[in-house]
């Protein structure tokens, strides 16, 4: 289930040709400064885009990284 999600959607834009991987920036949906959360996925959609086509795409995870050992802010440090 996705909730209220406070922080700016990271995003990324690319041109390619058919079959171009895209790498999907990841977040927390509340605090966009948790480092945990940081991330990407890389998506692939065969042969696409077409001519005047565009692919969007979304990715959606239910936790941060495990065992993520960075600094910055933590998931309990945010302020709801």
């Amino acid at each position: 289930m996705v909730e209220k999600g406070a922080a700016l959607v990271p995003s990324a834009k690319k041109k390619g040709t058919l079959s171009t991987a895209v790498d999907v920036p990841l977040g927390h949906n509340d605090a966009a400064y948790v480092r945990s959360h940081f991330d990407a996925v890389e998506a692939r959609v065969v042969e696409a885009p077409r001519a005047k086509e565009i692919v969007v795409a979304v990715a959606v995870t239910d936790s941060g990284r495990p065992l993520a050992r960075i600094g910055g802010m933590q998931k309990h440090e945010i302020k709801r």
